[in-house]
């Protein structure tokens, strides 16, 4: 009719957008959460949409709207966990006072993260599989991504460094992190039984040693 106003959709409604948003979220993050389980049994290489859906209890057409592969997925699971290992070491930060504590306590929480859940260190580190240490299945802008989400993980624990008065905070850092690293390797394959020494007790004893009392 004439002069008429168009009928509005209800897409048009704020309420219904809002709610078709989180109804969209929820979706995603069940496919997250089934390539996670899907992943930790096959690494990337093993895992295809075919696996997700049917751990997710969807068609593989119902995750192409999400992501549009598997490496795509992969990159969500590692965003996540970087997310919640900054704010993880945040909140360990802001139990200390002490600049030395602080410190300390930025490396200490960066281990005790991933000791807590192993399975997000084993995510992380597939990527460093075959030869040397070049990452493998990500696509340049998603490692490039993950690199930044990563370097700002680094970055507040080399301010907590730096913030203590220690000099080359940024390679106290790196040396933290890969020993950190490396004793969680030895201790999730079971090589630190060889020597019976505990991980936690090794780490603690490493970061005094790494970040002495000023």
């Amino acid at each position: 009719m004439p002069g008429a106003t168009p009928a509005r959709s209800r897409h048009d409604d704020p309420r219904v957008r809002d709610r078709l948003g989180v109804i969209r979220d929820i979706k995603r993050q069940l496919v997250i959460d089934a390539a996670r389980r899907v992943f930790e049994a096959h690494g990337l290489e093993g895992a295809s949409i075919r696996l997700i859906a049917i751990e997710a209890g969807c068609t593989t057409g119902a995750i192409y709207p999400y992501f549009r592969g598997k490496e795509e997925i992969y990159a969500a699971i590692l965003s996540q966990t970087l997310i919640a290992l900054k704010q993880f070491i945040e909140q360990h930060l802001a139990r200390h006072r002490r600049p030395i504590d602080r410190a300390r306590a930025a490396l200490a929480a960066f281990y005790a993260y991933y000791k807590a859940h192993p399975a997000e260190l084993s995510l992380g580190l597939y990527l460093l599989r075959g030869a040397g240490v070049r990452p493998v299945g990500l696509s340049r802008d998603l490692d490039r991504d993950l690199n930044g989400q990563l370097r700002t993980v680094f970055d507040a624990i080399i301010a907590a460094i730096a913030d203590a008065g220690f000099d080359r905070a940024q390679a106290l850092t790196v040396d933290g992190v890969s020993h950190a690293i490396g004793l969680l390797v030895m201790d999730g394959t079971g090589r630190l039984r060889i020597f019976r020494e505990p991980a936690d007790g090794l780490m603690m004893d490493y970061l005094e040693r790494l970040l002495p009392q000023q």
